[in-house]
C-alpha cells in the first residue's frame, strides 16, 4: 500500500474528507482568493511545477483540517487542476479524492451524493486499474453499501457478488465482510433465507471475536428476528454486544463504534418485539450516545434512523405528542434548515430529497399528527411522502427495487387515503374529493409511468450522439444476454460467465443513463413536471363526455371515485375489502380464466353473482349519464371485464338478451389518468397499418386454424402491409415497429424462461417484450388478438404486468388486448367487426363497444352470446381517433395518381404540339 493511501486512511478513520472532483480538465488561471495568502503561493508553486500529485495532495490536507467549514472552497477546486493525470501517482491521489469525497458525503448523510462520487471513483479506477489498489475496501464495499442503504437492491448485489469473486482469490477477512454486506443486501429484498446463508458463509471466514465476527452476529440476530424466533435473535446480539464493546477503545478498530451502534439498534428492536418498549428506548438512546461520543455531528442519517424508531415505539405507547418530538429531531438532522417552532410544522417541498429514513420520519409524524385529530396537518404529510417516494424511485435503475418500493408504500398511502375520506365527509368540501383522486393516481402505475417518460425522453431527442449510441448498444447488448437466458442456449459455467456479463453491463447502463438525464436536462424537467399532478391538471385530463371511475384497494377499504372533466362527482367507500377481492378472484377464475364449461353449464349462478358484483361496484350515477367510461382499475379490478356484469337481477335463459353492462355505456381502461394524457401526446408520424399472421408455432407444434379467417376478414377491410405465415418474419415485424401507426398481431404468445418473459412466436424467431425497450416505437394503436395478451401477474400499486402493459410503456396510445383464452373463431370474427367499425368511428374504444354490441346481434348459437366469448377483448388507452387507411381508400388514392398523371401526361403533349406548330 502506497503512502498516499495509508494517509488517506488516517483522514478517513478520524473524521474524512470532502472533495468534489467531477472533471480533470478547467482553467488553469483560476485563483481561489479566500485560501490564506501562503497556502495560495504553495499552491501556485505546485502548478508551476506541474506537481499534480502534491497541489492535489496539499489542498485536501488544508480541508481536512476543517472540513466542516471549508467545504465551500472545494467547488473551486474543482476548477482549478488545470490537467488531467498523466501517471499512476497522479491517478491513485485522484481516486483518493474522489472516494474521500464518497466517504465524508456518506458520514454527512448525503447517499446520493456519496453514490454519484464512488460511482465516479468505480468508472476512473476501471478506465485504467491501479496496480495494488484496493478496490474492495475503498470503492465497492461503500458503494454497494450505498445502495442497501438507498434501496436499489439489484446494484447493491451486483456489485456485492464482485467484490466477493475478488475477494476470494486472497483475503479471507474479506470474504467475511463481503458476506455480511450480502446478507444485508437480501435481508432489505425480504430473503430471508440467502441472508442467513451469506450470514452463516461469513462466519465460517471470520476470527472468533474480532469485529467482524461481532457484526455478523448482530446481521444474524436481525435475520432470526425477522424470522420469528426471538430467544435466538437476542442470544446473537448480547454476544455482537459484548465482543464490540470490549474493541471499542482499540484505536486501530475504525469501524467498532458505527457497527456497536448498530447492534445496539437491533437490541432495541429486539426489546420492542418483545413488548418491553422502556428497554427499546433505552437500547436506542445508547446507539445515539455513540454517534454523538465518536462521530462529531456526523453519521446524521443513521442517528435519524434511531429517532426513527424511538418515535415508532412512543406511538405503541400511545404518546403521539411525544412521538412528533422525536420524529422532528430526525427531520432536522436529515433537513438542517427545519427548526419545527410547533408540532405541527411541515418541510417545505423545496427542501425534500430521495431518502428512505425521511420517507420513514414523514411518515411516522403524518400519523402522529392524525393520532392527535390534526387531519389536514397528517394529510398535507402525507402529500409531502408522495414527493420523495417519486425523487427516490428516480435513483433505482432496477424495475425490482421500484416494484418494491411501490409495494412497501401502500400502508401509508392507504392511512392518506382514509385521511382525506375523513375530511371529505366531515367538512363537504371538494377540495378533499380532489385529494382522494390525487392520492389515487400518485399511487398508481408509476413504474409505468416513468417508462413512458423514459420513452418520451428518447423520442424527444433528435440528435444522436456517442452516449446514446453506447446506450442503444448496451441495450442490445443486454437483450441478446437475455433471450439467450430465456431460450437457454447456454449451460453450466458458460452460462454463469454470460450471466455476470449481462450484469457488468446492465451495471454500465445504469450509470450511462445517469449521463444521459445530465446532458438532456430540458427533457428531464419536462418529466418531472409531468409527474408532478394537481388535481386541476387531474380533472381537465377526463376527455369529455366520459366519466372516469377510479379504484383505490386497500387492505380494509375500497374506494370508487367518479369524475368528469373539471369536477369529481361521488366517492364511495366499500368495507369488508378482503370479501370484495376475494369474490372478484373467484368470479374471474371460474367463469373466464377456466375456460367457459362453469358459465355454459350454470348460466344462472354466473348471472346472480355478475349482478352482485354490479350492485357492489357501479356506481348508479354512471350509466347512461355520459356516453362513455373510462375504468382505471387497482389491484383485483385489472382482470375483471366489467362489459360483462349484468344491470338487472331479474334473470332469463336468453344470454343474448341479457342486460350487460356494455349495452349501458361504453366501457374502456386505463392505467391511470396520468398515462392516458401521455398516451393522447403520441406523435402521429403514420398511417400505415401492418399485420401479422401466423398460424403454426413451430415450438409447441400447435396451430390456430382461425388466424387464416381473421387474416382474410381484416385484408378486406383495411390497406395497408399484410404478413402471414412465412412472410411474418422477425426482421419485417422489427421493420414495422418504427413505421407503423397501427400494429395488429394474430400469433402465439407465451411466457418463457424463468423470469417469465413475454414473448411472441413470428415465423422464424421469437420477439421478446424487452426488445422494445428504447426503440422508437409511437402507434396510435397496437392489437394484440392472441390470447391472455392483456393478462399476467399483479404488482401491488402497478397493475397487471403483462404483454399489453409492455408495448404500452414502449410507445403505443392504445391497445386492444385479451384477458383470458377466447375462442379462436369468436376472436377472427370479432376482429373483422371491429375494423369495419373503426372505418367509420375512428375513436377504438368505441368501433370495439361497437363490435361486441354487433356480436351480440347477430345470429348464431345462443350459448356464443355468454360473456366468455365477446367480453375478453378490453381496449386501454386514449381513447382518440385513429387515423385509418381503408382498402377501398387505397384503391380510389391509387387511381388519383393515375389519373393525375394521365392529366399531366396529356398536358405535356398539348404543350409539345403547340410548340410544334408554332415552330412551322
Amino acid at each position: 500500500m502506497g503512502n498516499n493511501l495509508r494517509h488517506l486512511l488516517f483522514l478517513i478513520s478520524a473524521g474524512g474528507v470532502l472533495f468534489i472532483f467531477s472533471g480533470q480538465s478547467a482553467n488553469p488561471s483560476a485563483k481561489d482568493q479566500s485560501l490564506p495568502t501562503g497556502l495560495s503561493k504553495h499552491l501556485d508553486s505546485l502548478r508551476t511545477a506541474d506537481d499534480l500529485t502534491g497541489w492535489l495532495y496539499t489542498y485536501r490536507e488544508y480541508v481536512y483540517a476543517d472540513p466542516v467549514n471549508r467545504i465551500s472552497l472545494l467547488a473551486n477546486a474543482q476548477t482549478t487542476a488545470w490537467r488531467s493525470c498523466k501517471n499512476n501517482t497522479e491517478r491513485l491521489e485522484w481516486i483518493n479524492c474522489l472516494i474521500a469525497q464518497g466517504f465524508y458525503l456518506l458520514r454527512s448523510g448525503n447517499i446520493l451524493r456519496s453514490i454519484k462520487a464512488y460511482e465516479n471513483a468505480y468508472q476512473y479506477y476501471n478506465e485504467k486499474p491501479l496496480p495494488d489498489f484496493d478496490l474492495i475496501e475503498y470503492v465497492l464495499k461503500p458503494l454497494g453499501n450505498n445502495y442497501t442503504r438507498l434501496g436499489d437492491y439489484d446494484r447493491a448485489i451486483f456489485i456485492h457478488e464482485k467484490s466477493l469473486l475478488l475477494a476470494q482469490q486472497n483475503d479471507t477477512l474479506k470474504i467475511a465482510a463481503v458476506c455480511h454486506n450480502l446478507a444485508t443486501t437480501f435481508i432489505w429484498k425480504e430473503d430471508l433465507t440467502l441472508a442467513k446463508q451469506y450470514c452463516e458463509k461469513g462466519l465460517d471466514h471470520v476470527m472468533q471475536n474480532s469485529p467482524v465476527h461481532g457484526l455478523l452476529l448482530s446481521t444474524l440476530a436481525e435475520i432470526l428476528l425477522k424470522s420469528g424466533n426471538i430467544a435466538a435473535a437476542e442470544i446473537n446480539i448480547n454476544a455482537a454486544i459484548k465482543i464490540l464493546s470490549a474493541l471499542l477503545s482499540d484505536k486501530d478498530q475504525v469501524n467498532v463504534p458505527y457497527w456497536l451502534r448498530g447492534a445496539w439498534q437491533g437490541k432495541g428492536d429486539i426489546e420492542k418485539e418483545k413488548n418491553k418498549p422502556a428497554s427499546a428506548i433505552l437500547s436506542y438512546k445508547k446507539a445515539i450516545d455513540i454517534i454523538d461520543n465518536f462521530y462529531n455531528g456526523e453519521r446524521k442519517r443513521e442517528k435519524a434512523q434511531l429517532f426513527v424508531s424511538t418515535g415508532r415505539v412512543l406511538i405503541l405507547l400511545q404518546q403521539p405528542k411525544k412521538a412528533i418530538e422525536s420524529f422532528d429531531a430526525a427531520l432536522s438532522l436529515l433537513i438542517p434548515s427545519f427548526k419545527p417552532p410547533t408540532i405541527d410544522k411541515l418541510p417545505a417541498t423545496t427542501e425534500l430529497y430521495g431518502e428512505n429514513t425521511l420517507s420513514d420520519a414523514l411518515q411516522g409524524k403524518a400519523d402522529c399528527l392524525n393520532a392527535l385529530n390534526k387531519k389536514e396537518e397528517a394529510l398535507q404529510c402525507y402529500l409531502l411522502l408522495f414527493i420523495t417516494e417519486r425523487k427516490l424511485r428516480h435513483e433505482f435503475f432496477s424495475t425490482a427495487a421500484r416494484q418494491q418500493q411501490q409495494k412497501e408504500s401502500r400502508q401509508w398511502v392507504e392511512s392518506a387515503m382514509n385521511t382525506a375520506y375523513e375530511l371529505w365527509t366531515s367538512t363537504g368540501r371538494n377540495e378533499y374529493a380532489g385529494k382522494i383522486l390525487l392520492i389515487a393516481e400518485m399511487s398508481k402505475a408509476q413504474l409505468l409511468l416513468d417508462e413512458m417518460m423514459n420513452n418520451l425522453l428518447y423520442n424527444s431527442i433528435k440528435n444522436q450522439d456517442t452516449l446514446l449510441t453506447r446506450q442503444q448498444q448496451l441495450i442490445t447488448a443486454i437483450n441478446d444476454y437475455e433471450k439467450e437466458a430465456a431460450l437457454q442456449t447456454t449451460t453450466g459455467n458458460a452460462g454463469n460467465i454470460k450471466l455476470a456479463a449481462k450484469k457488468e453491463l446492465q451495471f454500465e447502463l445504469s450509470l450511462l443513463q445517469k449521463q444521459v438525464r445530465e446532458k438532456y436536462p430540458a427533457q428531464q424537467i419536462i418529466i418531472e413536471d409531468e409527474e408532478t399532478p394537481t388535481v386541476e391538471s387531474l380533472l381537465q385530463r377526463i376527455p369529455i363526455n366520459t366519466t372516469a371511475v377510479e379504484f383505490f384497494t386497500g387492505t380494509k377499504n375500497i374506494y370508487l371515485i367518479e369524475a368528469v372533466t373539471g369536477k369529481v362527482q361521488q366517492i364511495r367507500k366499500l368495507g369488508n375489502a378482503e370479501k370484495i377481492r376475494s369474490a372478484v378472484n373467484d368470479f374471474v377464475y371460474r367463469y373466464f380464466q377456466q375456460g367457459p364449461g362453469n358459465m355454459v353449464n350454470k348460466p344462472q349462478e354466473y348471472y346472480r353473482e355478475a349482478y352482485t358484483l354490479y350492485r357492489w361496484l357501479w356506481p348508479d350515477s354512471v350509466t347512461g349519464v355520459q356516453p362513455h367510461c373510462m375504468i382505471i382499475p387497482d389491484g383485483v379490478f385489472g382482470y375483471l371485464p366489467f362489459d360483462a356484469l349484468v344491470t338487472d337481477s331479474t334473470y332469463t335463459i336468453n344470454p343474448g338478451q341479457w342486460p350487460y353492462l356494455v349495452r349501458q355505456t361504453n366501457l374502456y381502461y386505463s392505467y391511470s389518468l396520468q398515462t392516458a394524457l401521455q398516451q393522447q401526446q403520441q406523435k402521429k408520424h403514420s398511417t400505415l397499418f401492418s399485420g401479422f399472421f401466423v398460424s403454426f408455432d413451430s415450438s409447441s407444434h400447435s396451430s390456430i386454424p382461425a388466424v387464416k379467417k381473421e387474416y382474410e376478414a381484416i385484408q378486406e377491410i383495411m390497406g395497408g402491409n399484410f404478413y402471414e405465415e412465412q412472410e411474418a418474419s422477425l426482421s419485417a415485424f422489427n421493420k414495422s415497429l418504427g413505421e407503423v401507426n397501427i400494429l395488429h398481431i394474430s400469433t402465439h404468445s407465451f411466457l418463457q424462461g424463468k423470469e417469465n418473459m413475454p414473448v411472441l412466436q413470428l415465423a422464424d424467431n421469437k420477439f421478446f417484450l424487452f426488445e422494445l425497450y428504447g426503440q422508437r416505437f409511437q402507434p396510435q394503436l397496437v392489437v394484440l388478438s392472441a390470447c391472455r395478451t392483456g393478462h399476467g401477474l399483479l404488482a401491488e400499486g402497478e397493475g397487471i404486468i403483462s404483454l399489453a402493459r409492455g408495448f404500452i410503456a414502449s410507445g403505443a396510445a392504445g391497445i386492444i388486448a385479451g384477458l383470458w383464452n377466447m375462442n379462436d373463431e369468436t376472436t377472427a370474427t370479432m376482429m373483422g367487426y371491429f375494423y369495419r367499425q373503426l372505418l367509420t368511428q375512428h375513436q377504438p374504444a368505441n368501433a370495439l363497444h361497437a363490435a361486441k354490441l354487433l356480436w351480440l346481434q347477430t345470429e348464431g348459437a345462443e350459448f356464443q352470446k355468454l360473456p366468455y366469448y365477446w367480453a375478453g377483448m378490453i381496449y386501454s388507452g386514449a381513447n382518440e381517433p385513429v387515423i385509418v387507411s381503408p382498402k377501398v381508400a387505397a384503391i380510389k388514392q391509387w387511381k388519383i395518381i393515375i389519373l393525375v398523371l394521365l392529366a399531366l401526361l396529356a398536358i405535356s403533349l398539348i404543350y409539345f404540339v403547340k410548340k410544334l406548330s408554332l415552330r412551322k
